[in-house]
């Protein structure tokens, strides 16, 4: 047994040690972090001579350094004192935690860039944190027994998850909400783009975090209970916890005592409420309560008033392709970028000949996937909640859409290509609940495929669709149906490459990312060029849709230039510029043209199917007629046939009734989809 103490005693000397070193070693290299930025510490124009020193930041950090140098070197002496005083040191430092930890994510959360003024923080937001962080800290306390490891370990882990928030938000304008938990693979395969930059409060906090994680080292061990103590500590604990986990998680508690959620703009909630009691509020949000007034008996009784038709009641069938590009958008909608050349010229040039117009997506800067769901179900985001994936958290069976009902018409191919992993937002199983027969995504392609950046270029894509196009044809006469959903132009666009280089300038408002989103749509621009110059050779009538998913998330700075400033001034209804996205209805053969001023994803196969004198479900009729009183709605509001824009709980709205039913229709589809009538939502035989 002595063999074995000592041992243990080298052991966990060695530890120590190493653990030290390791803290050491991590503060130090903060500190030159610091010491090598100078924007931290300095503020104003070199140039023009006002740079001055910022005092605040410096005392700041040499604060954190004295106290970092003093626990170093006096550490010997705290553990010395704390033989006597140690565990009561312990435990007011534990209890103390909350309120620290609290501290650094708030001074994090605010350093977090926001095109809006600053929130007060009341009493009910302050208190709420603290329980939220306490429970934490209570959970570690039954995990661990100890009341050093405990803290340390809340510590750390709500500092991490604030840094994380603060890169979300930064890269896609909003926090991470409840819902973005089964998007977290998605959000890990395309981190690499982007560029994480700590500012001087990561840093600090990072600095304070290191500091006190070492102070408890000091204090030297602290079990909390033992024997049954411990057990009776444990059971208390759980039954708190679980009645937190109900009251904060389960139930509508946080908003019954004044707290909401900012669905438009989730970004003012992050900032007022901080980053982990969004999260929390959000895992209530994310549920969709049945609608007033619902019955399945409603939908069965417009199967009556819109009538299916039969899949076989046409005489010409086109060839049909869809294409949703990544972030194409025309930021002219926005304001006059005054750019050196024109980022879309091909599509400039021809828009006005076709079927086009401005489709309103229901998302910004991400959430891709709800733009495909809109589009090829026909059914809007609007009674989900904000940044909810649809395909992630709704998509339990099959249902009706686009795909199945040129399935029902007799279409050949019925492909669905994504150029990026094959995994991302559950494409694998809602594709084929929405009725594609075959997917392909970036490991179909050849590895010498043509990239811009590291992503799959837009061209490449075109050339597999026509690639598979002839192969199609040398087999059947069937008509054609083909969906990509693309990714040449994801962001983040701070990156430089090799392999695209910035042609267009914008010389009066430069800006690095913005000019590599033109220059990156230009090409997207060259590739439709392609697309259309073959297909109008090809003497089958085909058509062609062509959008994007949502607008880029461009530098908050840019945007204020572009406007004039009047960017953070804008109204909800303003802001809507930022989800208007440019759509193209092509086809090689006469289609009467048409210019939507104003429409939405959801109306967009609607669109296709009448434009073309295709056989339409009862579904896609009532949104053509809805369309006459809505004629744009997404999941932040809604277009009146009066031209007035009104928030979706609006209750003065003479659309309320409308957009209820419509409501209740989505609920039917997507939630209660085992009393779906058929007969509504799909062709007849």
């Amino acid at each position: 047994m002595r063999i074995f103490y000592n041992y243990y005693k080298k052991a966990s000397k060695h530890f120590h040690c190493a653990f030290s070193i390791i803290l050491l070693s991590l503060f130090a290299a903060l500190t030159l972090y610091f010491c090598m930025n100078t924007q931290f510490y300095m503020s104003g124009d070199a140039s023009k001579g006002t740079l001055i020193i910022a005092k605040k930041r410096i005392l700041a950090e040499a604060a954190i350094l004295a106290a970092a140098v003093f626990l170093f070197f006096f550490r010997r002496k705290i553990a010395h004192f704390t033989n006597i005083h140690g565990r009561k040191l312990t435990a007011v430092l534990m209890v103390l935690t909350p309120f620290f930890t609290f501290a650094s994510m708030y001074i994090i959360t605010h350093g977090t860039p926001k095109n809006f003024n600053s929130l007060a923080l009341t009493p009910l937001i302050f208190v709420c944190n603290i329980i939220i962080i306490s429970m934490i800290l209570l959970f570690f306390l039954v995990l661990t027994n100890s009341m050093r490891l405990a803290s340390a370990l809340c510590h750390l882990v709500c500092l991490i998850f604030c840094i994380a928030d603060h890169y979300i938000c930064v890269f896609r304008g909003n926090p991470i909400l409840a819902s973005d938990i089964a998007s977290l693979g998605t959000a890990l395969d395309v981190a690499g783009n982007y560029s994480f930059k700590l500012n001087f409060q990561i840093v600090l906090m990072l600095q304070y975090g290191l500091v006190f994680i070492y102070l408890f080292y000091c204090l030297g061990p602290s079990r909390l209970f033992a024997g049954r103590k411990r057990l009776i500590f444990s059971v208390l604990s759980t039954v708190v916890l679980l009645f937190f986990v109900r009251s904060f998680f389960m139930t509508d508690y946080l908003k019954k005592i004044g707290l909401n959620l900012n669905g438009f703009k989730p970004s003012v909630t992050y900032h007022r409420y901080g980053g982990i009691l969004t999260f929390v509020y959000s895992f209530h949000a994310i549920r969709i309560d049945k609608p007033q007034d619902y019955s399945p008996g409603e939908i069965e009784s417009l199967c009556a008033e819109y009538p299916s038709d039969s899949a076989k009641d046409t005489d010409a069938i086109p060839n049909i392709i869809v294409i949703i590009d990544e972030a194409f958008s025309d930021p002219g909608v926005i304001a006059d970028l005054k750019a050196s050349e024109d980022y879309l010229p091909f599509w400039h040039s021809i828009q006005n000949d076709y079927i086009h117009g401005y489709t309103y997506a229901s998302v910004l800067g991400g959430s891709t996937a709800n733009t495909e769901f809109e589009v090829l179900t026909g059914n809007s985001t609007v009674i989900i909640p904000k940044n909810c994936i649809a395909f992630q958290v709704y998509f339990k069976d099959k249902m009706p859409s686009l795909v199945s009902n040129c399935a029902d018409m007799g279409y050949q191919e019925l492909t669905a290509i994504h150029p990026f992993s094959a995994k991302n937002y559950n494409r694998p199983n809602v594709y084929s609940f929405l009725g594609f027969e075959t997917y392909l995504h970036n490991k179909n392609f050849p590895k010498d495929v043509q990239r811009l950046r590291q992503y799959i270029s837009d061209m490449a894509v075109i050339d597999m669709i026509i690639d598979r196009y002839e192969k199609a044809k040398t087999g059947s006469d069937d008509p054609f149906f083909i969906y990509s959903m693309t990714m040449q132009n994801h962001g983040s666009y701070g990156r430089k490459f090799d392999n695209l280089q910035n042609t267009i300038t914008l010389p009066e408002y430069p800006d690095e990312k913005a000019e590599q989103y033109v220059n990156l749509i230009k090409h997207t621009d060259e590739a439709f060029e392609k697309l259309i110059t073959y297909f109008s050779q090809v003497e089958e009538p085909t058509v062609i849709l062509l959008l994007g998913d949502h607008q880029p998330a461009l530098p908050e700075d840019f945007l204020k230039d572009i406007t004039n400033g009047q960017y953070s001034k804008w109204s909800t209804e303003d802001m809507m510029k930022q989800f208007a996205i440019p759509f193209l209805l092509w086809s090689n053969y006469d289609l009467p043209v048409k210019e939507y001023e104003k429409t939405s994803m959801n109306y967009l196969q609607s669109i296709l199917m009448d434009s073309c004198n295709l056989p339409m479900t009862g579904y896609q009729k009532y949104l053509l007629a809805l369309s006459e009183k809505i004629p744009a709605i997404t999941a932040n509001g809604y277009w009146g046939a009066d031209g007035i824009f009104y928030d979706p709980e609006d209750t003065t709205s003479p659309y309320y009734e409308d957009l209820a039913q419509y409501k209740r229709i989505l609920y039917n589809n997507i939630i209660d989809y085992k009393n779906r009538p058929d007969s509504f939502y799909e062709l007849a035989d």
